[in-house]
């Protein structure tokens, strides 16, 4: 029963995806300074189609960009964050995100980065150095400190490459702390088990006069707190 059902959610966000997502796409054509606000109103639609309601505990501050990090626990993140950041956001997503037919189209139309997550150093370096300068034009961008999506919930240990890119722009790391989402949607499981999500932003964390390993340590802990009330 839980997989017939499964089913007819993964049918009923499919239909959406397919007549909304090239709707997005020509406003980002057409009226590109409209595409995050329909952009938040996509990702609405998405959580409507997989039946889960979602809290958002803090507010997004002013006075960015910021450097977004949270944990990653389900492939229903990347329609998480959109709900609640204020101004132009991007984000550093796997590669092969990019080849899946519209979402690629759509991540390009965002700016996305594409980032290999395992091998090719000097192509993650050179993903991370194109992030910078999305933060020097003004872009809120996300990352996931923890590379990949967690297999038991856990927050698992952090890269340091986004880390160096906060104190290579001297940019403060807003750190989200999601819930929820892994229950509804882990990684190694196919069935949808739909609830609440739960969304707790952080204060961010300044990285004046700070080493990497102090801030991802501080941002950790950050993230961590909360995950598992």
């Amino acid at each position: 029963m839980k997989i017939l059902y499964s089913l007819y959610l993964y049918f009923i966000a499919f239909l959406y995806f397919i007549v909304a997502g090239p709707i997005l796409l020509i406003i980002g054509i057409l009226l590109p300074k409209y595409i995050y606000k329909f952009g938040r109103w996509f990702s609405l639609g998405i959580f409507k189609c997989f039946r889960i309601k979602y809290e958002i505990i803090g507010e997004f501050p002013d006075n960015g960009p910021y450097i977004m990090m949270h944990n990653h626990s389900s492939f229903l993140d990347l329609f998480f964050l959109p709900l609640v950041i204020k101004g132009k956001y991007t984000g550093v997503v796997a590669k092969k995100n990019f080849n899946i037919p519209l979402l690629g189209l759509l991540l390009n139309r965002f700016k996305a980065i594409p980032i290999q997550r395992s091998g090719a150093i000097k192509k993650s370096i050179n993903s991370l150095k194109i992030a910078e300068s999305r933060i020097q034009t003004g872009y809120h961008v996300a990352i996931f400190p923890e590379g990949t999506r967690t297999l038991n919930g856990k927050l698992s240990e952090f890269k340091k490459g986004g880390f160096h890119m906060a104190l290579n722009t001297k940019t403060k790391i807003l750190p989200i702390t999601v819930k929820g989402l892994y229950d509804i949607k882990p990684r190694n499981r196919f069935t949808i088990i739909p609830g609440k999500a739960t969304m707790i932003i952080k204060s961010p964390i300044e990285i004046k006069n700070k080493t990497v390993d102090d801030v991802m340590e501080e941002t950790y802990n950050a993230i961590s707190e909360n995950i598992n009330d």
